[in-house]
């Protein structure tokens, strides 16, 4: 009777450990949405860009992160350079070449993360996590 009672006090630490990582994920999604709703519309001209390091497989297949020097405007700011790190899939890559310019968001709070608005390439959250760290070290 006690290893029944013992295993089902696992299962429930357990299931409950699950629930508490679903709302927390969803509620860091919802977070992000909101974030990317409040950003500014602009434009970037990539200036350059270097391997941030970070692959893997996400909703377009496999990419490849890079860490990308722009200079970026809208009508209401004038331009500024900043760097960001996104996750470059096959089909974007033509996209973000030097001298390019592509669509972007500019974040509302921050105005150096910059949120790239075409299909093939993504804002890197896990980047952004990147440039930070290195932000402190400094």
């Amino acid at each position: 009777m006690l290893e029944i009672i013992i295993i089902v006090g696992v299962v429930g630490i357990i299931v409950g450990f699950y629930f508490w990582g679903v709302k927390g994920g969803e509620k860091l999604k919802a977070e992000r949405s909101a974030r990317l709703a409040k950003a500014e519309n602009g434009t970037a001209k990539i200036i350059s860009s270097e391997p941030a390091g970070l692959s893997g497989t996400g909703p377009g297949g496999q990419y490849q992160a890079y860490e990308f020097t722009m200079e970026v405007s809208n009508p209401y700011k004038s331009a500024y350079t900043a760097r960001s790190i996104w996750e470059v899939y096959p089909m974007g890559a033509p996209k973000v070449q030097k001298g390019m310019e592509i669509n972007v968001k500019i974040d509302a709070e921050d105005k150096d993360i910059i949120y790239p608005i075409a299909d093939g390439i993504l804002f890197s959250w896990n980047g952004l996590m990147t440039i930070m760290a290195k932000k402190m070290q400094k």
